[in-house]
């Protein structure tokens, strides 16, 4: 951890108990949802059994989602179903990690996987805001995700998840990139995980908090 991130742990600390948020749909966000630290979820124990640091030594299967940490797929099962999307699309495919996480969160959610050489139809978007997932993308993708996404913010509202920001240079490019691509619309982020909420009734503005 860097020193600027140590000096801003008291800061962000007091955010993520929703000090100083004085948006509503920031703080129930932040509060409820992002910090949620209480409930036990019925598919939690799932979960934490998929995701890759909790497996047993032997396990040697690479996945996008490689580095998920039980807390961070709680938070994306927590999320899911915040939103309850009726279409998640994934970029940088995260296999069995991410497919049961949304398969317990929403049953009868789509999902459709973005890559260079497939974009899903905008039409098939459902009737929902569309929630893209994205886990990591190849520098020489970032371009054609961009516009995808440009696209999707300009047909509607859409929420984003992104993973990897501090391990995969692209990835936090990404979302600088995405986050300040509006004047609307608000961003969650710990430097290790981003959420962007794109939604026009939301004012643009980005809180740096602990998750």
């Amino acid at each position: 951890m860097d020193l600027k991130r140590i000096i801003s742990y008291p800061a962000r600390w007091r955010r993520s108990k929703g000090f100083g948020v004085h948006s509503p749909f920031a703080f129930n966000f932040i509060t409820k949802v992002i910090g949620e630290r209480e409930a036990e979820y019925y598919a939690y124990a799932e979960i934490a059994a998929f995701c890759p640091k909790a497996r047993k030594a032997g396990f040697n299967e690479i996945f996008a989602g490689r580095d998920m940490s039980v807390p961070e797929a709680w938070m994306l099962f927590r999320v899911l179903c915040h939103f309850a999307p009726s279409i998640v699309v994934e970029a940088g495919h995260g296999d069995e990690v991410t497919n049961i996480i949304v398969e317990r969160a929403l049953p009868h959610c789509s999902v459709e996987v973005w890559d260079a050489s497939h974009v899903p139809d905008m039409k098939n978007t459902g009737d929902t805001e569309p929630f893209v997932l994205i886990n990591q993308c190849l520098p020489q993708s970032k371009d054609n995700l961009m516009n995808y996404a440009r696209t999707l913010l300009e047909n509607g509202d859409t929420v984003f998840f992104m993973r990897n920001l501090h391990s995969i240079p692209v990835m936090a490019t990404i979302w600088e990139e995405i986050t300040s691509m509006t004047g609307y619309g608000m961003g969650f982020t710990d430097g290790y995980t981003g959420i962007y909420v794109g939604r026009r009734s939301l004012p643009h503005q980005t809180f740096d908090i602990l998750m």
